[in-house]
């Protein structure tokens, strides 16, 4: 495990005209057990889309970490209900169990509230226990079953709720 001072990580979001698809691919691959859920391409094609964002974790500027997802606003009568889902919270395997997927959780919820987000979710493997666990913590809890929702190898999801 790469040793590192906690004070040295910063959080923020990507801007538009940064381009790090390959970086977040290598760290995707890197750290997801089954390799990347997404390509290269698919990186590409969502970093300037206005309704994806992606939430960065950086050690003196090296990309460590990321949490990207899309918020979406839908208009019911005078009100209006928003939420948003995760797509990838990706650690590099040499800052993985030191708070730093949490920390990127409770950002990407900050900014959410700033926005008029009231729920986030997403989608876990049924095996994936660690990562339950982290959402567990981060006041996720569990809403629905995507059957067979995973390939390489194929699995179910666990749909996860977060009300902010």
């Amino acid at each position: 495990m790469k040793k590192y001072n906690a004070s040295d990580i910063t959080y923020r979001l990507l801007e538009e005209q940064e381009e790090v698809s390959q970086q977040l691919y290598d760290l995707s691959n890197e750290s997801f057990e089954y390799g990347s859920p997404w390509t290269i391409k698919q990186f590409q094609e969502t970093l300037n889309l206005p309704n994806l964002f992606y939430l960065i974790a950086e050690d003196k500027g090296k990309l460590i970490g990321f949490l990207s997802g899309s918020m979406i606003a839908f208009p019911a009568g005078a009100l209006v209900e928003s939420e948003a889902e995760v797509y990838n919270l990706v650690v590099g395997n040499d800052y993985k169990r030191r708070g730093i997927a949490l920390r990127l959780i409770e950002e990407a919820k900050k900014v959410m509230l700033s926005r008029k987000i009231t729920e986030l979710f997403l989608e876990v493997r049924i095996s994936n226990k660690p990562a339950i666990l982290l959402y567990k913590k981060a006041n996720f809890q569990p809403v629905g079953v995507r059957s067979k929702y995973y390939s390489n190898p194929r699995e179910d999801a666990i749909v996860l709720k977060c009300v902010l």
